[in-house]
């Protein structure tokens, strides 16, 4: 094969989206122990089984993910949206249970939003450049993970304390869940052209990103039953 450029720019957008949601999807992990301890609960035990508890909820989100069989660009309004209204429950909660309610919302948004995040890149690829691109995705979305506490801690500074550190981490989820759907919505009152076999499976403009993955299943097998 003839050696191309590695397609860059089509992943930018994915990967900045990548990293926000990565901070996101790492803060009531991170934070949950120090929550729990502000509202009065010092026990190990409890803090422990609460954050297993909550992060469970992300095995659901990415299992609802991967039953619906909706696009990830449809998914990723609801995603984002259960995690900002998850922030939201944690910053308002009275009491502790209400605080694991609120992580558990925003947990199962998380569990949706890290199958969309990496199927949305890898539909903007060819087959042969989605190794490459799985491993940008991947330096991105743990480069969030690095700097989560970070941008907690300066939230933190900012308006006084962690509930109100994630009061405003809820606002910014609410306002890319706002964004996001704006996207989608204007993406199905466009065109929606099927996809170029021609091109490895990729789709044209305003298709279904998904579809090159159904594609790719799709070669596959007929591969097989031309090889019997």
């Amino acid at each position: 094969m003839a050696e191309r450029p590695f397609p860059w720019r089509p992943l930018a957008g994915p990967c900045a989206l990548t990293l926000f949601g990565a901070i996101l999807f790492y803060t009531v992990q991170v934070e949950m122990a120090f929550l729990l301890n502000d509202m009065g609960v010092s026990n190990p035990g409890v803090i422990g089984l609460a954050t297993a508890g909550s992060s469970a909820a992300v095995v659901i989100g990415a299992v609802v993910f991967a039953k619906a069989g909706r696009s990830p660009e449809a998914w990723l309004p609801t995603a984002f949206g259960l995690s900002a209204l998850g922030f939201a429950v944690i910053w308002l909660a009275p009491n502790p249970v209400v605080l694991i309610a609120g992580a558990v919302i925003n947990c199962l948004g998380s569990g949706i939003m890290l199958p969309s995040l990496l199927t949305l890149a890898m539909s903007k690829l060819h087959f042969a450049d989605r190794g490459r691109g799985t491993g940008l995705w991947t330096g991105f979305f743990f480069l969030g993970q690095f700097i989560c506490p970070l941008v907690v801690l300066a939230l933190t500074s900012a308006v006084g304390t962690l509930a109100n550190a994630l009061g405003a981490l809820a606002l910014a989820g609410a306002v890319a869940t706002a964004a996001l759907g704006l996207a989608a919505r204007r993406r199905r009152t466009g065109a929606t052209p099927e996809p170029d076999p021609a091109d490895g499976g990729l789709t044209r403009t305003g298709a279904d990103p998904y579809q090159p993955f159904s594609n790719m299943r799709a070669t596959s097998a007929i591969r097989t039953s031309s090889r019997w």
